[in-house]
């Protein structure tokens, strides 16, 4: 996609996001700010990430960076083609990706890879066949035994019924007032039934490649399909193959251990059921998380990623209201800001006094603490002093005794200045 193009897209997101709860404030406090702005800021990459993110073997960056809403503007060139990302999280996220796309191009020259996916093949019609002859057999594995197998299918059959009952209750979606998906993210596929069997085999090779096995790269992802097909239906060995292939460093997958894990070593069915338990048993209303678990764009990696964030929290209220706004959120990149934001929270609360309730303002996440203190987390790149962030900090909204906003990135120093001005405390470089 144009790099320019998500620029802009993501100028409006923020806007949407850090200006939400100055929308609808009243009073001299939410007057329009004159003056003393700074413009998006063109920056050299070192100031926003690693060395490593900027130049490695497969890959080197475009500079200089430009900054639109708060995010980089990343190119990355490679030679498997060019990627416009916006923001650090995603970059990460797509460099430590290049290598597996080498080495999946790698195995795929082998004759070994190539008989086991002329084998698999003719497996489509097959496994389509049983699906529909035998539904509950082939929900990923009926090899872990027949009650985890039902409880998978009555999963299924409940989530359908219960999508339909909610569909009649309701005229029309919730309007939630965020913005459509930025242009050129698309929908992601549905994992959750897996009819065909193979997610098993994709999760397999993902774990050897350390990735996503439900990433939106669009050159991975029917790489991994092949490989997952070949594995599954054609019998080739994935240990054998990566280990013929050397990994290199990992660099940055974009999830903590737990995670990782998680989606590595669970079907994405099950992975469903136990973000619905967690959920439920976080005060969050079952329609609520029936919404939030059919929002396409969390795959099962990022709902499990902002379900653990959130437990990791503790006993806090509130989490139906983030949960609220994650079940309309549409876009990869605000759904992972969103994600990266809760993770900050949590990182925050360990070396400080635990949250008592949790509160939404647009789409940044607050955490307020037991004396009145209103902690604001933004996954952002760099934060810089504009009429945004004016608004933002002036709020009626986010009025408190003490504020604190934590930045994943870093800051200039206007902003520093000009938000303790207005009473926040911007600590920066919070990234997980």
């Amino acid at each position: 996609m144009n790099c320019k193009r998500i620029a802009r897209r993501i100028a409006v997101v923020l806007c949407c996001m850090l200006a939400a709860g100055a929308a609808t404030a009243t009073g001299p406090a939410a007057t329009q700010p004159k003056g003393d702005f700074e413009t998006a800021p063109v920056l050299a990459g070192a100031v926003l990430v690693p060395a490593a993110l900027l130049k490695g073997p497969l890959h080197s960056i475009a500079e200089p960076v430009t900054l639109e809403g708060y995010f980089g503007q990343f190119v990355i060139e490679s030679k498997f083609g060019s990627f416009s990302v916006a923001g650090v999280n995603m970059l990460g996220v797509r460099v430590n990706e290049l290598q597996a796309i080498a080495t999946l191009q790698e195995v795929e020259n082998s004759q070994a890879f190539r008989d086991s996916l002329a084998r698999a093949a003719s497996a489509p019609i097959q496994l389509v066949q049983s699906a529909v002859t035998n539904p509950v057999g082939t929900v990923e594995n009926v090899g872990q035994g027949l009650g985890s197998v039902l409880g998978r299918a009555g999963f299924l059959a409940r989530s359908g019924a219960q999508s339909m009952a909610d569909s009649a209750r309701s005229a029309s979606p919730a309007v939630s007032g965020l913005s459509p998906a930025p242009k050129g993210e698309t929908m992601p596929s549905a994992f959750t039934g897996d009819p065909f069997g193979y997610n098993k085999a994709r999760r397999d090779w993902a774990r050897q490649l350390n990735i996503d096995p439900y990433t939106s790269n669009p050159v991975l992802r029917p790489l991994l399909d092949n490989a997952a097909a070949a594995s599954f239906a054609g019998s080739f060995a994935i240990n054998t193959a990566i280990g013929a292939v050397s990994m290199g460093a990992n660099l940055v997958v974009g999830f903590d251990t737990d995670v990782r894990d998680a989606v590595w070593n669970q079907p994405a069915v099950d992975l469903a059921r136990q973000n619905e338990s967690r959920l439920l048993g976080m005060g969050v209303s079952g329609r609520t998380t029936r919404e939030f678990l059919r929002n396409r764009w969390f795959t099962p990696s990022l709902q499990t990623a902002l379900v653990i964030a959130l437990s990791k929290l503790g006993n806090v209220s509130g989490v139906e209201s983030v949960i609220h706004v994650a079940s309309q959120v549409q876009g990869e990149s605000r759904v992972r800001f969103l994600v990266e934001s809760v993770r900050i929270l949590g990182e925050f609360q360990k070396n400080e006094a635990g949250f008592a309730k949790l509160r939404m303002s647009g789409m940044v996440p607050l955490g307020v603490e037991s004396d009145g203190t209103l902690v604001a987390a933004a996954a952002i790149d760099y934060a810089y002093w504009d009429k945004t962030a004016a608004e933002f900090a002036q709020s009626n909204e986010l009025k408190a005794k003490r504020r604190i906003l934590l930045v994943a990135g870093t800051a200039s120093d206007r902003a520093k200045q000009k938000f303790d001005t207005t009473g926040f405390t911007l600590r920066s470089g919070l990234r997980p």
